[in-house]
């Protein structure tokens, strides 16, 4: 369940424009800095370029995906899209019962 701290991450937001994805990417990347959240890297991650350098403006790769979790309830929370057909994606509470708002743009 989230918290007070990450609520306002728990909406379903549609990415189907490049815009998006930045935007998507902008917000992930403030929540990392002011420390509601944190990068979860898997094991075997499927992406080249680090979140890091993504949100500093890198170019991203064809499919994009990024784990992130609460620092305060441990939410956990992803960004994934498929930028190279354009069939884009989402950044989501990974728990669909978190979800509280869909967003679509």
């Amino acid at each position: 369940m989230a918290c007070a701290r990450c609520e306002d991450l728990c909406v379903r937001y549609a990415i189907r424009h490049p815009r998006e994805l930045r935007k998507a990417i902008q917000i992930a990347a403030e929540n990392v800095a002011d420390r509601t959240v944190v990068e979860v890297i898997p094991d075997s991650p499927c992406v080249s370029v680090s979140f890091d350098k993504l949100a500093a403006g890198a170019a991203w790769d064809d499919y994009v995906e990024y784990h992130f979790r609460c620092l305060h309830c441990n939410e956990a929370f992803w960004l994934h899209a498929e930028t190279y057909h354009g069939s884009g994606g989402y950044w989501e509470p990974k728990d669909e019962a978190s979800i509280r708002d869909n967003i679509t743009n």
